[in-house]
C-alpha cells in the first residue's frame, strides 16, 4: 500500500513492500539470473577460463566475511567490497564516506549530542546507535585487522594504507560477535610484503586544505619486514562564529601506522602493528535550527535572570530583538553560520598495539590476536547556539581495552569440511566526566565504566550434496556491564530547590520534597548535591545467537543461498539523568532476527557481477534515545520489522569503461511500542533509516599513450527522506538529497600521478546529527556537511602500488 506523512509541510511519500512483495521480487530477481545463465548454455567452465585471460574482465574480489580469504562470489553473506585502491580514486578520506557508496548504509561522522569531530553514527538495515556515551555500545560492529574497536568516539579513522574495506550487512553474531546486531565494518590495512616499496602524495584544496600520506615497506631479511605509514590532515574550518569571529569544523589530525612481520616459514607468522592519532580540532560545527524562548531552561534564563525584561506583560509573549534575552534573534538561518558562544575545542589522543600470531600444526591452523587500545578525548558542544551561557555541554572522555581472541580452522574430507572455532574476551574500562553549565544549574554527569565480555563461537561449511553447502554455527556471550554514576550538581542557580530535591531523592527511602526531614544521606549522597547514588550498579546478559545458511551454485556464475542469523546487542545504563533519581535506571538487551535470500552473479565472460539479497528482520527491544525530563535517557521500544533488498552490480562493457551501480530498499516500522518510549510510537520511523539508498560511478579510461594514461571517476549517490532521532523530531527531518562527485586523474609510466576532483558539486546541505530538546533546553542544533570542494592531489611511488 501507499501512505503519506506530513511535516511541517512537507510531504514524505513512502511505500510499504509487504512480505509477498518481496518474495516477487526475489524470485524475479533469481529467474533473471537463472536467465543469464541459461542464455548462456554451452559455455563451460573452462570456456570462462579462456575468457578470464581477457583483457577487460573483472578482477576477483577476495573478503574475508567469514575470518578465512573466500572469493566475493563464493560467499553467502551480503557484502560490500572495497579495495583501498578504489577508495583514492574516489578521493576518500575517511571511512565515514564509504557510506555514501554502500545501500542500506548511514554512516555519518558525526554523533547526536556531541560536540566531538571524531565521532561516527552508523546504521545498516535500520539497525545502529545514535548515542556516544559510554554506557550505551554501537550497533554496528568496527574491526580493524580483527580488532573490534568498541566507541564511536574515536572510529572516524583515516584510509592511508588500507588494503581493503567489507562492509557485512545484517546480524554476523556468529564470528563477529561483539555488538554487530546491525552488520560489520572489516578493515583490513596492507601488510609487511617482501618487496621494497614507498609512496608519498600531497593534496591540496580550498579553506587552506595541506594533506600529506605516506608510506614504506621494508623487507630486512627473508624472515623479517616492517612497513611504515603517515599521514597529516590540515584544513580550516567552515562555519564561521559571529561570536567571536571564530570557525568550527576543521581538520587538524596526524595518524601513524607500524607493523612488524615476522615470518619464518609458511606455516608460522607473527605480526606486531603499533598505531596513533592525534587530533587537535575545533568542535563539530554544530547550528542553531529552531528557537523556542518558552522552554524550561531558555524561558528560566529569560523570565528569572533578567527579571522578565524579556517578556512582554501582561500576556508574557517573549521579546527576541534583546541581546539579553533568547529567542528567534539568534537564528542564522545558514548551515554555515552561527552565534555559538561555549568552547570551540574536539582533542583525541588514541594509540592501540596488536599482537597477531598464526601457526599451522597439520590439519589446523591456530591464530590468535591481542590487542590493547587507549583513548583520551576532550570535547564541547552548544546546545543552545547563541552567545548566551544557557546549555553548553564538555567531556572528558577516557576508554581503555584488552581484549583476545583465540581461533582454531581447518578443513576435513578433502576439503568438504571447513570449521572455525574460537573463544573471545574483552574487558573495557572508561571514564566520562560531562560538564554542563545551564541556565538552572550547572552540573556534573558521567561516572566510571567496568565492562567484561565473554564469548565462544563456532561455524562449520559442509558439501552436503555436489554444488551444495550447509553452513551452521553458533555463539555463545555472557557480558557483565558495571556503571559508577558520579553526578552531582556543581551550582544551583535557583535558589536552593534543586539542592533541596537532591537531598530528598538520593536516600535509601526517597522522600518527596518538600520536607522537613529532608537531610543527606551520609553514604548515598553525603555532600546533599548528588543526582545519582554514588554506588556501583552491575547488569549482566547472556545469550545465545545462532546462524545457519545453504548455498547452491547451479553453475560456476552463479550462486544462490538461504540464511537465518540471530545478533544480540547487551542492554547497559543512562548516563544522562534529571531529576534526581535513587538508583542508576538500565536498559534491556536488544535482539535481532534476520532471514535473508541471495543471488551473486558473475556473467558475460567475468565482465559483469550482481549480487542481490532480500531480507526480513525481527527486531526487539530497540534501545532508543528519548528526552524524558530535561535529560535524553535510553529506553526500550517493543517490536520493530524491517524488510527489505539490496543490488549491486559492476560490468565492463568495453575494455576502457567500469561502470557500478547498487540500490537499497529499507521498510522499517514499528509493530508495538510500550508507554516508557513516548513519545516514540508505532507511527514513529526509525531513526537513520532512508527507504531508498543508490549510487552510480563510472571508471573510465580516457586515455593512454607511451607517457601514461588519463582516467575519469565520477560517482552519484542518492539518500531518500528520514529523521536523526528516534522522536521524529520536524527540526530534525532531513529530505532525500544527492551528492556528486568526480576526478580526473594522470598516471605517469614513471610512478608519479596527478588528480584534481571535486565533492559534494551539488553543493548540498544535508544534516550529519542534531539533538533536539525545544520542550527542555529551548532549541533544536544540528551539524551539517561540507559543501562543495575541491582538491589537487600528486603522488609518488617506488616500487609499485
Amino acid at each position: 500500500g501507499l501512505g503519506q506523512t506530513v511535516v511541517l509541510g512537507q510531504t514524505v511519500a513512502h511505500t510499504r513492500i509487504t512480505g509477498a512483495g518481496l518474495v516477487l521480487i526475489a524470485t524475479a530477481t533469481a529467474c533473471l539470473g537463472l536467465y543469464c545463465v541459461c542464455a548462456r548454455a554451452g559455455e563451460s567452465s573452462g570456456a570462462e577460463e579462456a575468457a578470464a585471460a581477457q583483457p577487460g574482465m573483472l578482477e576477483e574480489v577476495v573478503v574475508s566475511a567469514r575470518k578465512r580469504k573466500e572469493n566475493l562470489q563464493d560467499t553467502p553473506v551480503s557484502v560490500s567490497a572495497f579495495s583501498g585502491e578504489a577508495l583514492e580514486a574516489r578521493g576518500i578520506t575517511n571511512i565515514a564516506e564509504i557510506g555514501k557508496l554502500t545501500p542500506n548504509m548511514s554512516f555519518e561522522p558525526a554523533a547526536n549530542i556531541s560536540g566531538s569531530s571524531a565521532a561516527v553514527t552508523v546504521f545498516i538495515r535500520g539497525v545502529g546507535q545514535t548515542d556516544f556515551n559510554l554506557t550505551v555500545d554501537p550497533g554496528v560492529g568496527l574491526y580493524v585487522d580483527g580488532v573490534y574497536v568498541s566507541r564511536s568516539i574515536g572510529a572516524l579513522l583515516d584510509t592511508v594504507d588500507l588494503e581493503s574495506v567489507d562492509v557485512l550487512r545484517g546480524p554476523q553474531g556468529t564470528l563477529f560477535g561483539k555488538n554487530t546486531i546491525g552488520g560489520a565494518v572489516v578493515l583490513t590495512t596492507t601488510p609487511p610484503s617482501r618487496e621494497f616499496s614507498a609512496f608519498a602524495d600531497v593534496t591540496t584544496g580550498p579553506d587552506r586544505r595541506f594533506d600529506l600520506r605516506g608510506g614504506l615497506n621494508l623487507p630486512l631479511t627473508d624472515t623479517l619486514r616492517v612497513r611504515l605509514s603517515a599521514s597529516s590532515q590540515s584544513q580550516e574550518g567552515y562555519v564561521q562564529r559571529l561570536s567571536d569571529d571564530g570557525k568550527m569544523g576543521n581538520r587538524h589530525a596526524q595518524a601513524a601506522r607500524a607493523v612488524v612481520r615476522f615470518e619464518p616459514s609458511e606455516r608460522f607468522s607473527l605480526d606486531l602493528s603499533f598505531d596513533g592519532t592525534r587530533r587537535r580540532e575545533e568542535a563539530l560545527p554544530s547550528v542553531l535550527i529552531a528557537v523556542n524562548p518558552l522552554g524550561q531552561f531558555a524561558s528560566f534564563w529569560n523570565f528569572a535572570l533578567n527579571a522578565a525584561s524579556c517578556f512582554t506583560p501582561p500576556n508574557g509573549l517573549p521579546i527576541p530583538a534583546k541581546p539579553q534575552c533568547y529567542g528567534s534573534q539568534w537564528l542564522t538561518n545558514s548551515p554555515y553560520r552561527t552565534w555559538s558562544g561555549a568552547g570551540n575545542y574536539s582533542d583525541l589522543d588514541l594509540w592501540g598495539t596488536a599482537l597477531t600470531a598464526r601457526l599451522e600444526l597439520g590439519p589446523v591452523e591456530i591464530k590468535s590476536i591481542s590487542s590493547y587500545r587507549h583513548l583520551n578525548s576532550r570535547f564541547t558542544v552548544d546546545l543552545d547556539g547563541s552567545a548566551l551561557p544557557i546549555d553548553e555541554s564538555s567531556n572528558d572522555y577516557s576508554q581503555r581495552q584488552w581484549s583476545e581472541e583465540l581461533q582454531f580452522s581447518g578443513a576435513a574430507f578433502a576439503t568438504r569440511l571447513k570449521w572455525l572455532a574460537g573463544l573471545y574476551y574483552l574487558k573495557e574500562q572508561g571514564t566520562d566526566h560531562n560538564g554542563l553549565a545551564f541556565s538552572i544549574a550547572d552540573f556534573l554527569s558521567g561516572g566510571v565504566v567496568d565492562n567484561d565480555s565473554f564469548a565462544g563461537f563456532t561455524q562449520a561449511t559442509v558439501q552436503v550434496a555436489d554444488r551444495v553447502n550447509l553452513t551452521l554455527g553458533g555463539r555463545y556471550t555472557d557480558e557483565t556491564k558495571r556503571f559508577l554514576p558520579d553526578q552531582y550538581i556543581e551550582a544551583d542557580h535557583t535558589g536552593g530547590s534543586l539542592l533541596e530535591l537532591s537531598r530528598c531523592f538520593i536516600r535509601a527511602v526517597p522522600i518527596v520534597p518538600p520536607d522537613p526531614s529532608c537531610t543527606a544521606d551520609p553514604v548515598l549522597n553525603p555532600d546533599g548535591n548528588r543526582i545519582l547514588p554514588f554506588q556501583q550498579a552491575s547488569t549482566r546478559a547472556r545469550a545465545f545467537t545462532p546462524s545457519l545458511s545453504i548455498d547452491y551454485k547451479p553453475t560456476d556464475a552463479l550462486l544462490t543461498y538461504v540464511s537465518f542469523a540471530k545478533g544480540f546487542k547487551s542492554g547497559g545504563f543512562t548516563q544522562r539523568i534529571f531529576p534526581p533519581e535513587p538508583v542508576a535506571p538500565s536498559f534491556k538487551p536488544e535482539f535481532v532476527k534476520s532471514y535473508e535470500l541471495g543471488l551473486k552473479a558473475e556473467l558475460w565472460e567475468h565482465r559483469l557481477r550482481w549480487n542481490s539479497a532480500v531480507f526480513l528482520t525481527d527486531y526487539t527491544d530497540l534501545q532508543l534515545i528519548v528526552n524524558e525530563g530535561i535529560a535524553p535517557k535510553v529506553r526500550n521500544a517493543g517490536k520493530a520489522k524491517i524488510k527489505g533488498f539490496e543490488s549491486e552490480a559492476v560490468v565492463a562493457p568495453v575494455e576502457r569503461l567500469r561502470l557500478t551501480a547498487a540500490v537499497g530498499y529499507t521498510d522499517a516500522y514499528y509493530e508495538s511500542v510500550p508507554a516508557s518510549a513516548a513519545p516514540v510510537t508505532v507511527e514513529s520511523q526509525l531513526p537513520d533509516t532512508p527507504k531508498w539508498t543508490g549510487t552510480v560511478g563510472a571508471h573510465l579510461d580516457l586515455w593512454s599513450g607511451p607517457a601514461g594514461r588519463w582516467t575519469l571517476q565520477s560517482d552519484w549517490s542518492y539518500k531518500s527522506a528520514h529523521f536523526k532521532d528516534a522522536v521524529d523530531s520536524p527540526s530534525l527531518f532531513q529530505g532525500g538529497y544527492a551528492l556528486l562527485s568526480a576526478s580526473l586523474t594522470f598516471e605517469s609510466v614513471r610512478s608519479w600521478s596527478l588528480s584534481v576532483g571535486g565533492t559534494n558539486l551539488t553543493n548540498k546541505a544535508y544534516l550529519l546529527s542534531g539533538y533536539q530538546s525545544l520542550d527542555s533546553l529551548g532549541a533544536t542544533t544540528g551539524a551539517f556537511a561540507r559543501g562543495r570542494e575541491w582538491y589537487a592531489r600528486a603522488r609518488y611511488d617506488i616500487g609499485g602500488r
